[in-house]
């Protein structure tokens, strides 16, 4: 069954494309990156206010899906660890949403259709992060007595 390398390869192909989708107010996912890493970098924020770990958090959120990603491709190991951050990962792209539904008045109409698949993004890593991949048949071990 190839589902799990389905998962891993619709994550990093939906990420990519929801980069260049209009994703809030005008800007698209690249200039929304843009923002949160300036405010990263103190610019339009105070370092280590409210608002700057927020916003770095989705720049963080956006590093760890790379390196997260990758490791899918790579590794087997630390699958327990890489669960967890990549559902907080995604409790933190959600929590924009929560933000802006929960304004009074509601501000949801800025959120653009690059944002929706952007979370999708992440639901699709958590998927594929959480999916416990069948171990090999018995069938398909060669015994040593059998090999030669």
């Amino acid at each position: 069954m190839k589902t799990p390398r389905n998962l891993r390869l619709s994550a990093i192909v939906v990420f990519v494309i929801s980069y260049f989708l209009p994703a809030y107010g005008n800007g698209s996912g690249f200039a929304c990156f843009g923002e949160c890493w300036n405010m990263l970098l103190g610019h339009d924020v105070d370092i280590l206010s409210g608002g700057w770990f927020y916003y770095a958090g989705f720049v963080i959120s956006n590093i760890l899906f790379v390196g997260l990603a990758a490791a899918l491709f790579v590794t087997k190991k630390h699958r327990r660890v890489r669960s967890a951050v990549s559902v907080v990962c995604f409790l933190q792209v959600l929590s924009w949403w929560v933000l802006h539904f929960s304004q009074k008045p509601s501000q949801i109409a800025e959120i653009k259709i690059g944002y929706y698949v952007w979370l999708i993004a992440y639901a699709l890593l958590v998927a594929a992060n959480l999916w416990d991949e069948p171990a090999e048949s018995l069938e398909s071990i060669p015994l040593a007595g059998s090999v030669g």
